[in-house]
């Protein structure tokens, strides 16, 4: 896994989606990703827009990036661009 403010380079089976994903989705999925974390302050709001994208998408939650194994490693891909150490349900947080 890479991880810079200019690059950000998660292989298939880091993501852990399905097989049968196509390379161009997994790279579509990669940049909209690096845009978020580069656009958001907070790991925590990272993780939301982060998961809103992956649950939001017919496309990518057909490709199995809304399972539990893709939140987990978004989850230590924000840990690793901020530095922190939230768990994969920080963004609940956000509502109390």
């Amino acid at each position: 896994m890479i991880v810079t403010r200019e690059q950000l380079v998660i292989k298939r089976s880091e993501w852990d989606c399905f097989i049968d994903t196509p390379d161009a989705v997994i790279d579509e999925v990669n940049e909209i990703v690096l845009e978020i974390l580069n656009t958001t302050h907070s790991p925590a709001h990272a993780q939301k827009r982060i998961y809103d994208v992956l649950y939001d998408n017919d496309k990518f939650r057909d490709f199995g990036f809304s399972d539990s194994e893709c939140c987990q490693c978004a989850t230590d891909v924000i840990n690793k661009y901020y530095n922190s150490n939230i768990d994969r349900w920080a963004h609940l947080n956000l509502f109390n």
